[in-house]
């Protein structure tokens, strides 16, 4: 697809998350800055975590008389799917991001561009590795900080049971607790992406199991709900109980650099912003596909102490506008090779 490079184009984003949740708000800043740099009209619509409003939303923009020219979509909560097939119905190019289709659903929708024509491809970060860094990442301070042979009781405070994002994540984090031999894992949960939810779990849950030394958690809201809960169960939070979470929230960042957070992961809040670069270059004429149809570049990174300041005083307020998304563009640079699409190469 070949346009004039003054082009503008518009894209469409089908938010799955509330519109003032702190993740869902920091990935719509980045997909802002990227779009205003990248001449892109991107209009952002909220599901408000209700996977049905998202088909709906979907179908709406289906039948408007001025549709736009692309369609970014997440497979959340597995309703991907429906909502490309939605699009390919109406010839609208669409591209998923942040949650890949499962294989039972590739089984079914088939890989992009097949049965699904206008389904171009997807974006979805490393959230297994995200899962096994971060859990990595708290066992070793663990045996820093705790005295030798101390045995390891692990909670592990997962999203949800369906979301891509959530199993992988769930994934990686055993994969490594596995290899542990001094750690055990208490038990399991799904706080559902919610700090109150956590909250509640956790003390209920630190009460049956008083020995939990360590917390494992999906993302930051559950391990700021798991905080209040140990300090409720009269523990200390960063001292006796030690916790991991994943995402960039100021609090997350500003908890890390103060080793309120044990480990922390974090980088794809800006799959929606390298989605835009990718549909630049594709409605410029050139395709990622020469990468591959379906992209899972390493997104995620461990945060450092010194990596959270950074971070904090680069991106204070979510203004991501600092960022030179054309560098990230092939279209813009004929000259780059590969994408490169790492949480360090913003801190640079």
């Amino acid at each position: 697809m070949l346009h004039n490079q003054a082009a503008a184009f518009t894209v469409t984003f089908i938010s799955p998350g509330h519109q003032n949740e702190a993740f869902w708000l920091s990935a719509v800043r980045a997909m802002q800055a990227a779009a205003d740099q990248l001449d892109i009209q991107l209009e952002v619509l909220s599901a408000e975590r209700d996977p049905v409003q998202m088909v709906k939303l979907v179908q709406a923009v289906t039948q408007r008389r001025r549709k736009p020219d692309y369609l970014l979509l997440v497979n959340e909560k597995l309703a991907g799917p429906a909502m490309l097939s939605l699009a390919d119905q109406a010839g609208i190019p669409c591209f998923l991001s942040f949650n890949p289709l499962t294989p039972a659903q590739l089984q079914t929708s088939g890989l992009p561009r097949q049965r699904l024509k206008y389904w171009l491809g997807s974006l979805t970060p490393d959230n297994a590795m995200a899962g096994s860094q971060t859990m990595k990442a708290l066992l070793d301070e663990a045996s820093r900080r705790f005295p030798p042979g101390t045995p390891l009781h692990v909670l592990m405070m997962a999203g949800d049971r369906s979301t891509p994002a959530s199993t992988l994540r769930i994934e990686g984090a055993r994969q490594i607790l596995a290899t542990t031999p001094n750690a055990t894992l208490t038990q399991l949960v799904y706080g559902e992406w919610e700090s109150k939810r956590a909250m509640q779990q956790g003390i209920w849950l630190l009460q049956r199991y008083p020995q939990i030394n360590l917390v494992w958690a999906a993302n930051d809201e559950m391990a700021f709900g798991m905080e209040e809960a140990i300090r409720q169960s009269g523990k200390q939070a960063g001292k006796t109980v030690l916790l991991s979470a994943i995402n960039n929230s100021p609090r997350a960042m500003q908890e890390r650099r103060d080793d309120k957070l044990a480990a922390l992961a974090a980088g794809h809040f800006m799959t929606g912003a390298w989605s835009l670069v990718l549909l630049y270059d594709y409605h410029h004429g050139h395709d990622f596909a020469s990468e591959g149809l379906q992209l899972h570049p390493t997104i995620f990174s461990t945060v450092s102490r010194q990596q959270a300041q950074r971070f904090l005083q680069l991106f204070a307020d979510n203004d991501y506008k600092g960022i030179r998304f054309r560098q990230f563009s092939k279209f813009a640079n004929p000259a780059l090779q590969r994408y490169a699409f790492g949480f360090s190469t913003l801190l640079n």
